[in-house]
């Protein structure tokens, strides 16, 4: 038997449709992980603003230090 008549003989089950509660379950599989992505990019934007601002601070700090040492305070 080769690969041509095995699809022949398999097209029935091919063609069939799977049952509606399958869909269903597949919808809300797929609907969980659109919210899980969602809250990812959430906490990735989350997570990148406080290291932004933890940067500013330190140059802030910085800015401070070197300035009060140059004039001497």
């Amino acid at each position: 038997m080769d690969l041509f008549e095995f699809f022949q003989k398999q097209e029935q089950q091919l063609r069939e449709a799977p049952p509606e509660r399958v869909w269903q379950r597949l919808e809300a599989r797929l609907e969980q992980r659109r919210r899980r992505r969602k809250r990812r990019a959430i906490r990735f934007l989350q997570t990148g603003a406080v290291v932004v601002l933890l940067l500013l601070l330190l140059l802030a700090a910085v800015l401070v230090w070197y300035f009060a040492r140059r004039d001497g305070l």
